[in-house]
């Protein structure tokens, strides 16, 4: 009783700390909440805590409205302290305005129809609400809210499985308190992750035996990204293998395959004037999907060689660890779930299997359907104590590998600070009709007009700019000089490069909104 009433101590000293250093950054606030971890994990051991009976489905939609509120104030506060970004930000607000206002899917980042970069026919849905309320902010709730709801799906597979809301409402937690689902919503905002609860909604619509809402979320899920077919695929391969649906699971995977082709080798190159981009990341395989799919068939020794090294070993341990690597024992949603893995280990690029990154939001819902399953068998072979201690773990592996949420709820990082009250003061100053070339942090908050470029591109065609002067000299761009004389600055885009001439049009600390002379 003495140790317990230490340890209980303990964690309350922790949780205080935890919250001080919220309030005043006197520690990092992500390592005093793994030690409060630590502490609890302990507390937890040594003794039995008694927990509170509630309503499973009250806990999930507790749960999904606080996640939603949550991450929608994370992502805002982000963006209102210049730490998102053009190309994952600006790039779809752009995008999603032009829809609204008859312009049709163009964007200046670079200028190019949007459909030849990536295919997502699913932002005219954001059509009506960017006509109501433009913006990056109404991008970044919608995305918080969409992922939010994946949730429901997720309970509603357990549900279903398990017969037993109990434990479904904890894999819904798990499903919130996943690190990969955080740092995707953290991320700015990507039509790939609203595939994320389109295609738990598909896995459940399968297992309820709902055929048409099945067929409508395939179709939603198709048009967020024109490589969504592959995660598609494997929803075929489930169905014909694991679920006995053969023809449909036959058909379905054949249909997003073509959808796939049609599109990277036809349709986008159309758009875009020049072949599909995306592709270059398995070269090593081959130019074209074709000959990509051709090399894994004839040759998979050669083509997985290279998939066993340390990050990718690491990036694997990242993805089960959260779910105490139960879908390993679901080997059926496993072979769903093999496309989208492989399209991420398979690439050249680091990026592709970082566990926090957009690339995860089409392996995820085949992770927590393969870990529901997996579950299930432990259940069925191990009744009594110990599947809930397995769920206990997984939650303790969730919170640690998410622990970096916590500091985003610190005022040091959400309040704006006057950089970032002098940044809103000089942007609001840029004419609505403007072309405007302006560096990475401040292009999503210009992204409301036709032209908006990331400095230094084209610089021939902005009449303003938008720079941090405490940032010369831009260490990506060395090429490009700045030299300024009282109200006048001289801008020379590399060595014998153009050079332009403008004047102060605005100045509040670092930022400068400069008007070509």
């Amino acid at each position: 009783m003495r140790l317990l009433r230490i340890l209980d101590a303990a964690a309350v000293l922790c949780g205080l700390a935890v919250l001080s250093s919220l309030v005043y950054w006197w520690w990092r606030p992500e390592e005093l909440f793994l030690v409060l971890l630590g502490v609890l994990a302990v507390r937890f051991v040594v003794g039995p805590v008694p927990v509170l009976s509630l309503r499973p489905r009250r806990v999930v939609v507790a749960g999904i409205v606080l996640y939603a509120a949550l991450y929608s104030f994370i992502t805002v506060t982000r963006h209102l302290t210049l730490l998102t970004h053009a190309l994952d930000l600006g790039y779809y607000v752009q995008l999603t305005w032009n829809l609204a206002r008859g312009a049709g899917p163009y964007v200046s980042l670079p200028e190019m129809h949007a459909w030849g970069d990536h295919f997502s026919p699913i932002l005219y849905l954001l059509v009506p609400l960017f006509r109501v309320a433009p913006g990056p902010v109404t991008l970044l709730v919608f995305q918080s809210a969409a992922l939010a709801l994946g949730a429901l799906a997720v309970f509603g597979i357990a549900a279903r499985r398990l017969g037993d809301e109990r434990p479904a409402a904890v894999f819904a937690i798990l499903y919130l308190l996943n690190p990969s689902l955080q740092s995707i919503n953290v991320r700015d905002f990507h039509t790939a992750a609203l595939a994320i609860p389109l295609l738990l909604a598909a896995i459940y619509f399968a297992e309820a035996e709902r055929p048409w809402l099945f067929a409508a979320s395939v179709v939603l899920t198709l048009a967020t990204r024109e490589d969504a077919a592959i995660p598609v695929v494997g929803l075929g391969i489930w169905l014909a293998l694991s679920k006995r649906r053969r023809f449909w699971g036959a058909a379905t995977a054949a249909c997003a395959f073509a959808l796939v082709l049609v599109d990277t080798r036809w349709l986008m190159p159309h758009f875009r004037g020049a072949p599909y981009p995306h592709l270059g990341r398995y070269s090593h395989l081959g130019r074209t999907l074709p000959e990509i799919v051709t090399a894994l068939l004839l040759h998979p020794f050669r083509a997985l060689a290279g998939l066993v090294t340390g990050k990718r070993l690491v990036y694997l341990g990242a993805l089960f660890a959260p779910l105490a690597f139960l879908p390993l024992l679901a080997p059926g949603l496993l072979l769903g779930l093999a496309p989208s893995i492989l399209q991420n280990l398979l690439g050249q690029d680091p990026i592709l299997f970082d566990h926090r990154t957009q690339y995860q939001s089409f392996v995820l819902p085949f992770l927590f359907a393969a870990a529901i399953a997996g579950y299930d068998r432990v259940a069925l072979r191990r009744p009594g104590p110990w599947p809930k201690g397995v769920l206990v773990v997984a939650l303790m592996a969730s919170l640690v590998l998410s622990s970096r949420t916590v500091n985003n709820l610190s005022v040091e990082r959400f309040w704006p600070k006057p950089v970032h009250r002098q940044a809103w003061e000089v942007i609001a100053q840029v004419p609505a009709s403007a072309a405007v070339s302006a560096q990475d942090r401040y292009v999503a908050h210009l992204s409301l007009r036709a032209l908006v470029f990331v400095f230094p591109e084209q610089l021939d065609k902005a009449d303003h700019l938008v720079l941090n002067a405490s940032s010369y000299p831009w260490p990506a761009n060395p090429g490009v000089t700045m030299k300024r004389e009282a109200d006048t600055v001289t801008i020379t885009n590399g060595v014998g490069g153009a050079t332009y001439r403008y004047r102060v049009a605005a100045e509040k600390g670092p930022h400068l909104l400069l008007q070509r002379l």
